[in-house]
């Protein structure tokens, strides 16, 4: 429960920090707000990392899974990638209250 929240926390951060990003670099060049895919993003920052993945899912999983599901995941902007996986971590690493139920 612990685990997932704090990486979910850490996606979140992730997540502020990519839109601040985004919004920053948008402001400073005076165009309309432009956010990042994930794919640029991580192509920036490792190619060699993103190609090994590539290499590696169409190797060992299947080919097609590359094209239409991940390639639309690393088009997606950073930030909303993060969000959305932060979100979904730390609900499931919540606490669940127990209800307990007498019966008469």
């Amino acid at each position: 429960m612990f685990l997932l929240r704090w990486i979910g926390g850490w996606s979140l951060l992730v997540a502020i920090i990519a839109l601040v990003n985004d919004v920053t670099h948008s402001y400073q060049s005076g165009a309309k707000l432009v956010f990042a895919s994930l794919g640029k993003d991580w192509s920036a920052l490792s190619p060699a990392t993103l190609n090994a993945l590539q290499a590696g899912v169409e190797r060992l999983v299947h080919p097609a899974l590359w094209d239409p599901v991940l390639m639309s995941v690393l088009k997606t902007p950073a930030f909303a990638v993060f969000g959305v996986l932060g979100l979904v971590l730390y609900g499931f690493g919540l606490y669940r209250r127990r209800v307990n139920i007498f019966a008469n």
